[in-house]
């Protein structure tokens, strides 16, 4: 895929997923929601994916230092 925007095919699949399950929510609601959805939330759905994924770490060259870095098992 072309880069586009500075952003490789790769890079924009996971900002598109990213944006799918982006949120934003005052304390309040997300405590109500965490009791009564039975579904993760949004932040772990996004990022526990991807963190697991080797094409994220290929795409965005995540190493060590990163944030979403996990240590492999």
């Amino acid at each position: 895929a072309p880069v586009i925007d500075g952003l490789t095919g790769e890079q924009r699949v996971f900002y598109g997923w990213a944006q799918v399950w982006r949120t934003k929510s005052r304390e309040a609601e997300a405590i109500r929601r965490l009791a009564v959805d039975p579904h993760s939330p949004p932040e772990f759905r996004c990022n526990g994916v991807i963190r697991n994924m080797d094409e994220f770490y290929d795409a965005f060259g995540v190493g060590q230092d990163d944030e979403l870095y996990l240590e492999p098992e």
